[in-house]
């Protein structure tokens, strides 16, 4: 699998540059629309400004790549201090062990016989863990490491109050957590537990109360599963818009926080410490006197009801699939023809409709970075 991964991540890179390396050395009003761009410099700061936050308390930072699906961010995550990385999917996890990162944790369960024994195969080079939250599953995974030769790490998931996967109870943790233990292939390292319900309260005393009851059912749960006699090092947890307050829980080992990279308008609502780094340029198609419309619509955009033109106070009115319309006046400067940049809603769901980053150093298109894998499916990965 080595080998034709390190392939296909090169078809990746090779074909981006191909594609869309003509707009290197261009400004960024001049490249071809719409075109996803990341603004390098404060990108960066925004890495290094986590990394000071995160110095200064007990968790580690274990950033999750989901939101950027880019080798060289990831590597720059982890330059700035960060164990490792958080993946959502088996083939992500792939490419960050390909990208050099050594230390990938599967924020999700893994079902499948291709994505168990690829997962199983990637553990016998690199510290991998996932999550379990069914003990049928944890017996199927323990059956791919085996047969890979390898040992994966697992977490116990907990649903902290989000309604998507984990266990419900402290009971059930425990019991998922003494059979993980007993099963050759597999090492249990603790608990995981996103509070990503609590990114849907903008208020920030109630989202900050609700945060604190899920954290505390998490370490509730890995204190559980310590005084039945078995291991919880890990205590893994928290998204951008309560990394703060989940990053200094007493208990908690460990953040997932991402988001905070290239920010959007969702997370920046919610957290104003960190630079917007990520834009979409699009072009001015149509100029009605009451609206202006731009090439970009909901195939280009992650929760485009939320977007903004930058430098522009002109609201969303609507968003079809390759138009991107807003309310203005006759008077508003914008014309057929002109270049703008979108503020995105959301940025994973935005970054994953492109195939490249168009990376920028000020006003200037520096390199083409592959948006690597992209989309739901592997890309090649597994074979």
């Amino acid at each position: 699998m080595s080998t034709i991964a390190e392939d296909v991540l090169q078809e990746h890179y090779d074909r981006v540059r191909r594609a869309y390396g003509g707009a290197i050395g261009r400004h960024r009003n001049e490249v071809t629309t719409p075109a996803l761009l990341l603004d390098l410099p404060p990108a960066r700061r925004n890495i290094e400004k986590m990394g000071r936050h995160m110095a200064g308390v007990a968790a580690e930072l274990r950033p999750h790549i989901k939101v950027h699906k880019s080798p060289e961010l990831a590597r720059m995550q982890v330059e700035a201090g960060a164990i490792g990385v958080s993946t959502a999917t088996v083939w992500e996890a792939i490419v960050m062990v390909r990208s050099g990162i050594d230390h990938v944790l599967v924020v999700n369960e893994v079902a499948g016989r291709d994505k168990l024994a690829a997962l199983a195969e990637l553990a016998r080079e690199a510290d991998v863990m996932l999550c379990v939250d069914d003990a049928r599953n944890a017996a199927e995974v323990a059956v791919a490491a085996r047969a890979a030769g390898s040992t994966l790490g697992v977490l116990v998931e907990v649903d902290t109050g989000m309604d998507r996967a984990g266990v419900d109870t402290h009971e059930q943790a425990v019991d998922l957590a003494a059979r993980v233990a007993a099963m050759d292939g597999l090492r249990l390292l603790g608990v995981s537990g996103y509070e990503g319900h609590c990114s849907l309260t903008p208020e920030r005393e109630l989202r900050h109360e609700k945060q604190q009851s899920a954290m505390g059912f998490l370490v509730g749960a890995a204190e559980a599963i310590r005084a039945a006699g078995l291991p919880a090092p890990i205590v893994s947890a928290g998204g951008t818009a309560t990394w703060d307050w989940t990053a200094e829980f007493p208990g908690v080992t460990e953040t997932q926080a991402g988001s905070y990279v290239v920010m959007d308008e969702f997370h920046g609502a919610m957290v104003g410490d960190f630079e917007r780094a990520l834009t979409v340029a699009a072009t001015v198609i149509s100029r009605p006197p009451d609206r202006v419309i731009v090439d970009a619509g909901n195939k280009s955009m992650g929760a485009p009801a939320l977007a903004r033109i930058a430098g522009s106070d002109l609201p969303a009115f609507r968003f079809d699939e390759e138009h991107g319309i807003f309310e203005a006046t006759p008077e508003a400067p914008l014309k057929v023809g002109d270049v703008v940049e979108l503020s995105p809603g959301y940025a994973p769901a935005t970054v994953n409709w492109y195939d490249a980053y168009h990376v920028l150093e000020g006003d200037e298109v520096v390199d083409i970075w592959p948006v690597v894998p992209r989309g739901p499916g592997h890309g090649g990965l597994i074979r």
